[in-house]
């Protein structure tokens, strides 16, 4: 599944003042679910970019799936984006050991195209909050491993579940994000992703 989002706007000249900014997604049902990388161009576009995002998600797949994609390499290398967000299967996690080898190769691909890798962590089922803790792990392990960026979103999607339980961020099946959810995730990608912007401008 192949998504590039763009936005038409009336006002050129507003968008021609805007810091140009270009993601690309890669993952699975975790990532097209609600839409949600549309959900992060529109916070970037708040904040006053003109952002690209572009999508390459398959229901079910593992990052070590899409090391073998054709369409995957070429859009690292050559799609010029600023950010490539990495998204592993969850519902089971694991094996660890195929989701840093695939880390490091998508992670090769990443810098030598220039761009910056961002580890999308995402939750455990709604029955099975134990094995959060395991994702967690892992995920802060290879992200510093690789020196990727870590959108930590499975480690405050169960107190923000709790401290708002009126607003269910599961879709019905219990592994997937309802809008609410997405939108949680996207609200963390997004802040990691201009918080490094914000670092570089200091630098």
């Amino acid at each position: 599944m192949y998504y590039h989002f763009t936005r038409l706007r009336k006002d050129t000249t507003m968008k021609s003042k805007q810091k140009p900014l270009a993601i690309l997604f890669i993952g699975n049902s975790h990532t097209y679910f609600n839409d949600m990388p549309l959900m992060v161009q529109r916070r970037a576009e708040d904040a006053g970019y003109d952002c690209r995002v572009t999508m390459i998600a398959h229901g079910g797949w593992f990052l070590a799936q899409h090391v073998e994609e054709p369409d995957v390499r070429f859009n690292i290398l050559y799609g010029h984006y600023d950010y490539v967000v990495l998204q592993e299967h969850a519902h089971p996690f694991g094996p660890e050991e195929k989701f840093r080898d695939a880390a490091i190769g998508l992670n090769k691909m990443i810098r030598q195209a220039g761009s910056v890798p961002v580890l999308y962590e995402t939750w455990a089922r709604k029955t099975e909050q134990e094995a959060q803790a395991q994702m967690n792990e892992t995920h802060r392990r290879i992200a510093k491993e690789i020196g990727a960026l870590l959108a930590p979103v499975g480690e405050n999607w169960w107190l923000y579940q709790q401290s708002w339980p009126d607003l269910d961020v599961y879709a019905k099946d219990g592994a997937h994000a309802s809008p609410a959810g997405s939108d949680f995730a996207a609200k963390y990608i997004w802040e990691v992703i201009q918080g490094d912007i914000d670092h570089k401008v200091l630098i």
